[in-house]
């Protein structure tokens, strides 16, 4: 029936989707000729590689768009792989280890500041640093020479913060500086963050002349320090290139189920930037797709996009690639394998460099292997657990009760896929609590939440034999099934349903470790969570009971102050500049947390 479809499949540029029985999309691909390259799919089992052939064993119908061009195909397969994430397709993860430094050049007012957070497609990212103490000293450093605000919100304020009195910040909250004056320090932030620190030393040097000239000594003396603070930071950038090179360089190295691509960028003849990416082939891709896809999912996200990119593998459709670089940034775009010279010798540098970081992670990935290997069969596993889920439940004397969901996956951490759950039914029952975690956890996963999947291998409760037997319950209610133990921590028993003899193993064994780790890491995520609902709670029942004080006034007082114990040692002064206070109401405030209202003891 599907092969038969594919005699209306046309001749023509554009992208097809394969779906599963239950109408899943499993796969994207792109083609010049959509019918041509469908039909290599449908071929008998023995021309198909493996991987090739598990996939197509679940296709049961497949959808296809026409497009108009090469590159419109380009472009929309690109969104599609996004929106539907699909199984087969090549799965990206850039390196979530290190920070970046992050400027919000989509705000009127761009904010400056550290973020480990996935990238917007609009902000501008500089890293990552592997030194975060490095980091936040440059920061410091940066926003003297470049006066930008680091508050994450920006609200009209009666005064400055103390930024403004350092020459930290221009103050835009309260009007001191300009959209269009504003713009230029970031404009210029950029600039010497990319590496051309000879045009942001040229305007420095211009706007200390004019000060000097308009007698504005103070703040030419600034602009000198700042110059000083310029060259003291260009003379520790390492100079790659004597040439004066503008380039990207991708350096991809891997095997057949995994790749991993370095992005060096080089501006002025400087390395102003390096991020790592890796790369999971759920079917066998050819290197030249692995590395056409890898561009065409960066640089959609990154318009930093130099006239010359330097590749050890060239792209598949190169052509379209570069029309569709071409047409990003409205100049020629040409991506390349230099043959010889300054550029051959930097790009077998990154390769190299790529190659060990590739075998370090692997040798890693080789140990946990080794230990999720070990513990499958401790537990008698049909399956290795490459997704362990583990639950535990938080409260204070049946207060704020919460419950943590943590993942690790292939026996490290996946921060990204952590979940919170603020308990609704009974405050003080872990069993109740665990049921109704549990449910909510596999409910979303069957209403195909992508906040909820893929489901576990293998779920871990901290807890004995009864959380353990609570939780059977509830999967078997939901006709989950999904192998399950519990981890007791007072004699660190291993415990599975219905059986009341526990599975004690070795404290040096390294299955228990990693079954160590996964609880107690589940159990601090959810005391920081119990903590966080407390420490709320406690500041909303401590300006909840100031007469006066509603929602708009109390959020006023919190952005306007930071916390709670500030406003409690504010004046009456200090409280009646708040927006949105007058008199009255301030003296409420004041009188409250002074004795009259008996608000210290509500904190």
């Amino acid at each position: 029936m599907v092969k038969e479809r594919l005699k209306n499949v046309p001749l023509k540029p554009g992208v097809y989707l394969f779906k599963d029985g239950e109408g899943k999309v499993i796969y994207v691909g792109k083609a010049k000729a959509l019918r041509n390259r469908m039909r290599s799919y449908f071929q008998s089992s023995e021309k198909l590689h493996p991987k090739v052939q598990a996939m197509m064993n679940r296709v049961a119908d497949f959808d296809f768009v026409v497009t108009s061009s090469e590159v419109e195909a380009l472009i929309l397969e690109n969104n599609l792989i996004k929106f539907y994430q699909p199984r087969y397709n090549i799965d990206l993860r850039d390196d979530k280890t290190y920070p970046y430094l992050k400027i919000s050049i989509g705000e009127d007012f761009p904010r400056v500041y550290i973020t480990r957070e996935k990238k917007d497609g609009v902000s501008r990212y500089f890293g990552p640093y592997t030194d975060v103490t490095s980091l936040r000293e440059t920061l410091r450093l940066l926003t003297t020479i470049f006066p930008l605000r680091t508050c994450k919100t920006l609200k009209a304020r009666k005064r400055p913060c103390l930024n403004y009195d350092l020459h930290k910040c221009p103050a835009p909250c309260m009007a001191k500086i300009s959209k269009q004056d504003y713009r230029q320090v970031a404009d210029q932030l950029i600039s010497f963050l990319e590496g051309d620190f000879r045009e942001v030393l040229e305007l420095k040097r211009g706007e200390m002349q004019a000060a000097s000239h308009r007698l504005e000594f103070e703040r030419a003396a600034r602009l000198r320090d700042q110059i000083q603070a310029i060259e003291k930071l260009g003379a520790t950038q390492k100079v790659v290139l004597n040439s004066p090179f503008n380039l990207d360089l991708i350096a991809m190295v891997g095997e057949e189920k995994e790749d991993l691509a370095q992005v060096f960028k080089i501006r002025g003849g400087k390395m102003i930037a390096q991020e790592t990416f890796w790369l999971k082939r759920p079917i066998n891709e050819e290197g030249s797709e692995v590395m056409g896809f890898f561009m065409q999912q960066f640089y959609a996200d990154n318009h930093d996009i130099p006239a010359e990119i330097v590749v050890n593998i060239l792209p598949a459709e190169l052509e379209w690639v570069e029309e569709w670089l071409t047409e990003l940034i409205g100049r020629k775009v040409q991506i390349k394998i230099p043959r010889r010279g300054d550029k051959k010798r930097l790009l077998e540098m990154a390769v190299e460099t790529a190659d060990l970081l590739w075998k370090e992670k692997h040798e890693k990935d080789k140990r946990q292997q080794e230990i999720l290997l070990h513990l499958s069969q401790l537990l008698d596993l049909e399956v290795l657990p490459e997704r362990i889920e583990c639950f535990d439940i938080s409260h204070l004397g049946g207060k704020e009760t919460v419950a943590a969901m943590v993942v690790f996956r292939d026996g490290v951490p996946d921060y990204q896929a952590y979940r919170r759950f603020k308990i609704k039914t009974d405050q003080n029952d872990d069993f109740a609590s665990l049921r109704e975690t549990l449910k909510r956890r596999f409910k979303q996963a069957r209403e195909a939440n992508p906040a909820f999947l893929p489901e576990p291998d293998l779920v871990i409760i901290d807890g004995g034999l009864g959380q353990v037997n609570t939780v059977k319950g509830i999967l078997d209610e939901l006709q989950v099934d999904i192998p399950l133990f519990g981890l007791a921590e007072k004699n660190e028993e291993i415990y599975r349903p219905g059986n009341f003899h526990p599975l004690v193993l070795p404290r040096n064994d390294e299955g228990l470790k990693l079954l160590q780790r996964i609880r107690d890491e589940a159990h601090r995520f959810a005391i920081e969570y119990n903590r966080l609902r407390r420490s709320k709670k406690m500041t909303t029942s401590a300006l909840d009971n100031i007469e006066g004080v509603g929602p708009q006034r109390r959020r006023a007082l919190l952005s306007y102050f930071g916390s709670v114990a500030k406003i409690r040692e504010a004046s009456l002064e200090e409280l009646n500049q708040v927006p949105g206070m007058n008199r009255r109401v301030a003296g409420q405030v004041y009188d409250y947390f002074r004795g009259s209202g008996g608000g210290k003891q509500d904190l």
